[in-house]
């Protein structure tokens, strides 16, 4: 697998340094999947869900969408597919905090399964930095007290260190845009991944980084101003 990794690693189009900056990565998922490993194909299958909940989001909540049909891989563990597929039955908040969890629950279950620790820190970080930012709007929109505490996840309350998102927290709440804030979460994604992977080391952790960014870029490359904002409305109540 090192040798795959070696030279997957350097046939992969290089990323953009910033975020929002032209990209072309249209055949980067298609190169690691034609290596045929069966952590790859998985994990390239976990990520791509991510797109998937957005567009329920939009197709099936926004739009009104009811014919709406996801596009889910038969190797995700039947226990998620359910609980996606329960936004047929479900109001569009509760469905979104159900689904991301369970996404983020998976993530970090696959990093310990494969003996990724980025992978896992990663989740933790992404997760935690998301329900900081979800309890911000909740408190700006008057709610308190236990409303807040059910929006803390498993695993901020099981472990006594989670990563520290305060000052980034803050600087977040200095933007008066909501596109210019998340392309600032955005950048400081971006940063965080590359400085949590050694680069050149040719090692899975690597290029889970690099997956874990290419889909930084891919939403960019997909994403127009209008449904941007339909999307970051949406998915930003998390």
């Amino acid at each position: 697998m090192s040798e795959n990794l070696f030279y997957l690693l350097t046939v992969l189009p290089a990323l953009p340094a910033n975020a929002g900056d032209p990209v072309q990565v249209d055949d980067a998922l298609a190169r690691i999947r034609e290596e045929s490993d069966s952590r790859l194909l998985y994990l390239a299958d976990l990520l791509e869900v991510e797109s998937e909940i957005e567009r329920c989001a939009l197709q099936f909540f926004v739009m009104g969408g009811r014919d709406f049909q996801p596009r889910l891989s038969e190797r995700l563990p039947e226990s998620f597919v359910e609980t996606f597929m329960s936004f047929y039955n479900s109001r569009e908040a509760e469905w979104l905090t159900s689904v991301y969890a369970a996404w983020f629950d998976l993530m970090i279950d696959t990093g310990r399964r494969t003996g990724s620790k980025l992978l896992c820190h990663w989740a933790c970080w992404e997760y935690s930095l998301r329900t900081l930012l979800r309890i911000e709007r909740m408190k700006a929109a008057g709610r308190s007290g236990a409303d807040l505490d059910n929006a803390i996840p498993d695993f901020m309350r099981d472990f006594s260190e989670y990563p520290d998102h305060t000052s980034l927290v803050e600087s977040w709440k200095s933007f008066s845009e909501p596109l210019k804030a998340e392309k600032f979460l955005d950048q400081a994604r971006i940063e965080y991944l590359r400085k949590a992977a050694t680069q050149f080391s040719f090692s899975l952790d690597e290029l889970i980084a690099y997956m874990l960014e290419l889909r930084i870029h891919n939403r960019y490359a997909r994403l127009n101003p209008d449904r941007g904002r339909k999307i970051l409305e949406e998915v930003t109540t998390l």
